[in-house]
């Protein structure tokens, strides 16, 4: 199983999937970040069978709240999300490994609710409290 955390710890709640990665891999959890272009995803995840993904999204619910989405039993939902402050983020990355048939056999999407994205300022408490619980949920399953 490979992690992917994205975002940008510059960017306020956007560091949320880079702090979940960097706290599973101190677990001794296969956990990498990702601050790039979303397309570089399809190459990173390439040899990958089970991939976790986790990023800061905004879809309206609050602040804190996790998402989950299944893009191999639900390959349109991406259509629906607004994930990330990348031009070209995970999502899109998903939905292009869609139609080239590059997903892996296993991707999960974690999206964690985010409202301020601004430069120079730590992630809300609520986003860091969602962080903390996803990191719990999946090193559980990891460990197994």
């Amino acid at each position: 199983m490979l992690i992917i955390g994205c975002g940008n710890l510059d960017r306020a709640d956007d560091a949320a999937g880079l702090l979940a990665a960097r706290w599973l891999r101190e677990q001794g959890i296969n956990a990498i970040e990702h601050s790039g272009d979303g397309l570089a995803l399809l190459d990173i995840w390439n040899s990958e069978d089970d991939v976790i993904i986790i990023d800061a999204m905004v879809s309206g619910r609050n602040v804190g709240s996790i998402g989950k989405w299944d893009p191999v039993a639900n390959p349109n939902r991406a259509a629906r999300l607004t994930c990330s402050t990348h031009d070209f983020g995970p999502a899109e990355a998903i939905e292009l490994a869609v139609v080239m048939d590059r997903l892996p056999r296993s991707i999960q999407f974690y999206g964690i609710e985010a409202a301020n994205f601004g430069p120079g300022t730590g992630p809300s408490r609520e986003v860091l409290d969602a962080v903390n619980q996803l990191v719990n949920e999946i090193a559980a399953v990891a460990m197994r």
